[in-house]
């Protein structure tokens, strides 16, 4: 994608400066210094998204969430723990001899288990929360890596803004000095001098405005980090428009299939109709087998004693019925949630589309029109202003108007990977470039 940056007309200005020079009438008496600085180099987007999942804690939370959701499956489908018991009764002194034929020693095991079907009832529940945990996980990365990305375009365009303005900044300076030399031999009016001095003024202000601005997105980003030491971005680097081939039903498609949010809320529908069927199995009978040996006097020989147990629901009626009554209501309302969640997403997906779109339409219209146009208009009127055609007043009405459109386009290419950055938590996947 071209880029229209400042270079363009800079070189316009550049060789009108140095005609104006040649005749003389640019020597106010103030020299000109170009002091040689090193540039920082420019932050990638590429790499504070892997700082992004290396540091973020809302991310690391998320995953401790879904490691702890994941152990929950084996423990809810694995059996009580048998009891072991141990029976002194009338020895005497525990460990002592028998004093009477009717004392014994006994050692048991008893195991409870469940009615058939409710073990791995309660471990595919399980499974399916951890399903929807993994789900919420994935959209934790993709919903706080958005708001990285659309922190670092407010930054990017912010950045190119205020490059744009020192670099206008410095050419009005240049201006005002050849306003006013020309004015003190005679040949310009002092209305010019002050017209440069206003605009300057102007650009000083938006400057500092947007030195707030950029400061507040580092801000944001290095919050996001979770950096201990705030550190600055940098110069913005090149960014290209990112492609975006999808018409609007595939994207709604692609939203109702690949959310990772929707699908965490399909995980807790399933979740919810397993925790139905649990309900139903309540009202079957749990069991409790064990299994005692007992060793007594010399009067009579040891043996053994077997017990069976049966947990028989008899308050059904006040207690499973309104478990699966529960169980039902929160099968519904995990159910409304789905839709839910599906409608505001479809209505959020459309309403970037449209934004996307639009900015497409605004790119295009600034990079084969617009500026070019201004660049022309501005090249038009250094060359009136060099041969006292055209005022001052207008030159500098051209060079501010090529400035506004110029910093308009940085906005809006950073407002079209908003949008983008916008979508990608709703279908699963990127959509800037890196």
């Amino acid at each position: 994608m071209e880029r229209h940056a400042t270079g363009p007309y800079l070189g316009f200005l550049a060789l009108f400066v140095c005609s104006l020079a040649s005749e003389g009438l640019a020597q106010s008496g103030d020299a000109v210094t170009s002091n040689q600085t090193i540039a920082p180099s420019a932050t990638e987007l590429s790499a504070l998204v892997n700082e992004l999942h290396q540091n973020n804690p809302r991310i690391r939370a998320a995953r401790y969430r879904y490691d702890a959701a994941l152990k929950r499956p084996s423990q809810v489908g694995t059996l009580p723990e048998p009891k072991i018991t141990y029976v002194d009764f009338g020895v005497g002194r525990p460990f002592s001899n028998f004093v009477n034929d009717f004392a014994y020693r006994g050692i048991g095991i008893s195991q409870e288990v469940p009615f058939p079907g409710k073990l791995s009832l309660a471990s595919e529940q399980a499974q399916r929360e951890a399903d929807s945990e993994a789900q919420t996980y994935r959209a934790m990365v993709l919903d706080v890596t958005a708001r990285l990305k659309i922190a670092y375009y407010d930054w990017f365009a912010t950045a190119k803004a205020i490059e744009i303005a020192r670099k206008n900044r410095d050419l009005l300076d240049r201006f005002e000095r050849i306003a006013r030399a020309r004015y003190s031999v005679g040949r310009g009016i002092q209305q010019d001098v002050l017209k440069a001095q206003v605009e300057i003024a102007k650009l000083e202000q938006q400057i500092e405005t947007m030195e707030q601005k950029r400061a507040s997105a580092e801000a944001e980003i290095n919050s996001l980090l979770n950096r201990e030491t705030p550190a600055q971005l940098g110069t913005p680097p090149q960014l290209s428009k990112s492609p975006f081939e999808m018409d609007l039903d595939t994207l709604l498609s692609a939203v109702q299939e690949n959310s990772p949010a929707l699908r965490a809320r399909k995980s807790v529908v399933d979740s919810r109709a397993v925790g139905i069927e649990r309900a139903r199995r309540d009202y079957r009978p749990d069991f409790n087998f064990s299994f005692q040996w007992q060793h007594t006097g010399s009067a009579f020989p040891d043996y053994y004693m077997a017990t069976a147990e049966v947990k028989v629901p008899v308050y059904f009626w006040r207690k499973q019925r309104f478990a699966l009554e529960e169980a039902t209501a929160r099968m519904e309302e995990s159910r409304y949630d789905y839709e839910a969640e599906l409608q505001q997403l479809r209505f959020m997906a459309k309403d970037q589309y449209l934004i996307v779109k639009s900015s497409e339409r605004l790119l295009s219209l600034y990079e084969s029109g617009v500026i070019p146009q201004s660049s022309l208009a501005l090249e038009s009127a250094l060359a009136g202003y060099e041969v006292g055609n055209v005022d001052f007043l207008t030159l500098i009405s051209n060079l501010t108007t090529l400035l506004t459109f110029e910093t308009e386009y940085y906005q809006e290419l950073a407002k079209h990977e908003q949008a983008l950055a916008r979508l990608e938590p709703m279908i699963g996947r990127e959509l800037t470039l890196p």
